[in-house]
């Protein structure tokens, strides 16, 4: 028994062997490895694929090989250039309103001050009320190759100052240059109608409510949507509120931010 046992697996893989091919499919537009994994996932147990230069060596069955060579036609296109669009739309408002009142008034003998006490010989009160209302935003382009990241970025260096005393009790000033940019990396591939896009974006700007200080936003993302249209990728909403008062004085500071990411990807010829 172990005798024909071992004799029929001698035929079995003598006949496996004379129905194995080698063949070498070279690619014109993708690289060996991005489709390595595709070609292997075809030939399951039934063959072996491996990469040289631009090439492919497929091992397997004639059947298998012209399987692999129908799907290379599929995969083996000029990849497409593209058109990519990031757009971002910011607002912000912030309000302070509140009352101060200067004036002196006596008890006894001791005569208390307000604030800047009698001006012209009359008390004072003021009304604080102030808003900003303010838009930005833009939308940034560059063209990329499918399936090929590209990276677009804008900015400046901008001089941050910081003091403070040294270990001697001195005092210093240290300046030093920080970037400040905004751009994004994105990454677009085409199925049918359909994109898939992977993006990181960035958007630093400088701190208008703390000098020296910068905001920074930032998303890392992959998205999909039809092919021309704007997709959302991210949002960020920020509320602040703050209340100041004590006697003969009070003051309120409210205020929003809003931003909003979207991406558009559009095919060029």
């Amino acid at each position: 028994m172990k005798v024909r046992a071992l004799l029929s697996a001698a035929l079995l893989s003598c006949s496996l062997s004379l129905s194995a091919a080698t063949e070498v499919l070279p690619l014109s537009y993708r690289t060996a490895d991005e489709v390595l994994s595709v070609v292997q996932s075809v030939l399951g147990s039934e063959g072996r694929v491996s990469a040289y230069g631009n090439q492919l060596i497929v091992d397997a069955s004639p059947a298998k090989i012209d399987e692999v060579r129908s799907l290379l036609m599929q995969l083996d296109t000029a990849p497409r250039r593209l058109l990519i669009s990031v757009d971002s739309s910011e607002s912000s408002y912030q309000t302070d309103r509140g009352y101060s009142a200067d004036g002196s008034f006596s008890t006894g003998d001791a005569e208390v001050q307000i604030g800047q006490g009698e001006i012209n010989g009359r008390d004072q009160v003021r009304i604080i009320r102030r808003s900003t209302d303010s838009r930005g935003g833009g939308t940034q382009q560059v063209q990329a190759t499918e399936g090929y990241p590209a990276l677009i970025q804008v900015g400046q260096s901008v001089p941050l100052t910081s003091q403070g005393l040294d270990p001697y009790g001195q005092p210093y000033s240290n300046t030093q240059y920080r970037n400040v940019t905004r751009g994004f990396y994105v990454t677009a591939s085409l199925s049918g109608e359909l994109v898939h896009i992977s993006i990181s974006s960035n958007r630093d700007r400088l701190s208008q409510s703390q000098p020296g200080a910068i905001d920074v936003q930032s998303t890392d993302t992959r998205v999909s949507g039809r092919l021309g249209e704007w997709i959302s990728i991210g949002g960020v909403s920020e509320q602040s509120q703050a209340d100041q008062g004590d006697f003969l004085q009070q003051r309120s500071t409210q205020g929003r931010e809003d931003m909003q990411l979207r991406v558009k990807v559009e095919v060029v010829d």
